[in-house]
């Protein structure tokens, strides 16, 4: 039995179309969207599947994956444990020899988050490359800087397992571990699993299951600042970091993928921001609505779902 944090509310209750609801789901349900669920001040209007056993099952949520650990770093800096200003290459001393430019030792863990670190993006190449001798750390940290830090956008996968490795660094358990004690626990999510490289590492952009209620969860969180229940598990500071453009990536594509990218978060162009995975995850958080909007999906275009939103269920609230 899942824990329950919501009340329920009817659509029109919370002054929400409920037409423009089902008009949003209609325009996208035939690209295989698996779950629809939707928060409006903090109660629960609308949850529906469209698989069997759906509610129930873990999901795999790709680059949505990249949120859990920007929160998680977000946590870790308020406790102590690191700070967003520190060198991301001051964690591997056992691999001293990488860091073989002055831009190389000047990345830090925001330059990191903010997929600002300047790597050239080799990382389909060193993630499915056979086993090698070389740790999957240590291949990623010998890939050349071809941009100043901080300076050009770059969306990059490999960048988000080196943040998971220098968790564990300070936190030997790794990512996965430390969530599910200090923030999944408290908020009451179910099962999760994350997928880990050969050392047990948490590869930290991608590999996360976790069923679509429990993904409204972390929506709601943002929405309140980083409280939930009374505790304040997330700093409010860093929940404002984290959902606020911190490097342009007016380069990136059209729409929504331009509209400015925070730690690990993308920003909507019709507001808000979001968590974003391939295939069609998404939790939407739209602060000028208090609306929360998740879906799950196995899908090719991953423009519609956000065009469904922005110009059918937002004319809908009021």
């Amino acid at each position: 039995m899942r824990d329950e944090p919501y009340t329920t509310a009817s659509p029109q209750d919370l002054r929400v179309d409920k037409e423009a609801i089902r008009a949003t789901i209609a325009e996208v349900r035939h690209q295989n969207v698996h779950s629809f669920l939707m928060l409006r001040s903090g109660q629960l209007i609308w949850e529906e599947y469209f698989r069997p056993g759906e509610a129930d099952r873990p999901h795999a949520l790709f680059s949505v994956s990249k949120s859990f650990l920007s929160t998680a770093f977000g946590m870790a800096e308020a406790q102590g444990l690191l700070s967003l200003n520190d060198k991301l290459y001051d964690f591997f001393p056992e691999y001293a020899w990488t860091a073989d430019s002055d831009d190389k030792r000047q990345v830090t863990l925001a330059h990191m988050l903010m997929m600002g670190s300047g790597f050239e993006n080799n990382e389909a190449e060193i993630l499915h490359a056979p086993p090698a001798r070389q740790t999957l750390p240590e291949r990623a940290l010998a890939q050349p800087i071809i941009h100043a830090p901080g300076t050009v956008f770059n969306y990059y996968t490999l960048g988000s397992y080196l943040l998971s490795a220098v968790f564990s660094k300070v936190y030997p358990r790794g990512v996965h571990h430390y969530l599910r004690h200090k923030l999944f626990a408290p908020m009451g999510f179910g099962c999760s699993e994350w997928e880990s490289d050969e050392d047990g590492i948490p590869m930290g952009g991608f590999g996360l299951r976790l069923t679509a209620y429990d993904l409204t969860r972390l929506g709601q969180l943002y929405l309140q600042g980083g409280q939930w229940q009374g505790q304040q598990l997330v700093p409010k500071q860093y929940v404002a970091q984290a959902s606020s453009p911190q490097i342009s990536n007016k380069d990136n594509g059209s729409v929504d993928w331009v509209a400015g990218y925070g730690y690990q978060f993308w920003m909507n162009s019709f507001g808000g921001f979001r968590a974003d995975g391939m295939l069609g995850q998404y939790i939407l958080m739209l602060p000028q609505y208090e609306t929360v909007v998740v879906m799950t999906s196995r899908l090719e275009d991953m423009q519609k779902p956000l065009t469904a939103v922005s110009s059918i269920l937002l004319p809908g609230l009021n």
